[in-house]
């Protein structure tokens, strides 16, 4: 026991200023949410191999939740598909649509890390350039959008998440063709605002909200949320709505990030 007291006296300083060291960097990374994302460096190798890890045992406990999602989707898929090849069978061969080139490839990825109460959130996904990945790239989950790539390596990627006041996504009523802008407000991960749609827009509360397609990270019609509730607007040449999410970003486990095959060159 004298031997330790001496150990710890005798080293005292070092100690000191490792605490210090410590806890100046956590008071840092606390304050600067996408400094935090770039110092942990969860879009490299080390860290996120190390989130990888760590996600699968709290994943693990969530596979019934996410699978009853899933079964959820897939039944709603099938009959959507069945629907589609009854119109087409109407109108012209199935088989020469099926074959048609897709403007857009879907790569799955395991989200290892993701953040829902910062200022600004981030996710980190365990794909990356050597998978076709790059900055700019759109990212949803089979409930509807989650993010936007913003940074890479090789086998990893990191995400701004919907849930970041920086992020803004072209977004309109399923039925209308005028643009408004998605953004989140920084307050509850269930909602977000879609302002500067043009009021002779016609609309009611719980009308879905798609993505525009008038840009090249989402095509247009990924799912967004729904209208619950018209906000007061800056402009009263514009509508603003609260906007209740369809993607559950307190369990987000599978999204797929979306690659335009043939991106506008503008």
């Amino acid at each position: 026991m004298q031997n330790l007291f001496r150990f710890f006296t005798r080293n005292g300083p070092f100690f000191a200023w490792l605490v210090l060291a410590v806890l100046s960097l956590v008071l840092l990374l606390q304050r600067n949410p996408y400094q935090r994302s770039v110092w942990f460096g969860s879009a490299n190798r080390v860290s996120g191999e190390v989130y990888a890890a760590s996600n699968m045992v709290s994943s693990y406990f969530g596979l019934r939740t996410i699978n009853e999602d899933l079964l959820h989707r897939l039944g709603q898929l099938e009959e959507e598909n069945l629907l589609l090849r009854q119109h087409l069978r109407n109108q012209q061969d199935i088989d020469s649509v099926l074959l048609t080139p897709k403007p857009y490839r879907y790569v799955v990825a395991h989200v290892v890390q993701n953040s829902i109460t910062q200022a600004e959130n981030f996710l980190t996904l365990d794909k990356g350039t050597a998978d076709g990945i790059g900055v700019g790239m759109g990212v949803a989950d089979h409930n509807g959008i989650v993010g936007q790539v913003a940074k890479t390596s090789e086998h990893f990627s990191l995400v701004i998440s919907v849930l970041n006041p920086k992020l803004r996504i072209s977004s309109c009523l399923k039925n209308s063709e005028s643009i408004g802008s998605l953004v989140w407000d920084g307050n509850s991960p269930a909602y977000a605002l879609l302002s500067d749609v043009p009021r002779n827009v016609p609309f009611e509360l719980g009308d879905t909200v798609i993505t525009t397609g008038y840009s090249n990270t989402f095509p247009r019609g990924v799912p967004v949320g729904r209208i619950c509730e018209e906000m007061q607007a800056e402009d009263n040449n514009f509508l603003c709505f609260r906007v209740e999410l369809f993607t559950h970003f307190d369990r987000i486990n599978n999204v797929h990030v979306i690659t335009n095959t043939n991106p506008c060159p503008f």
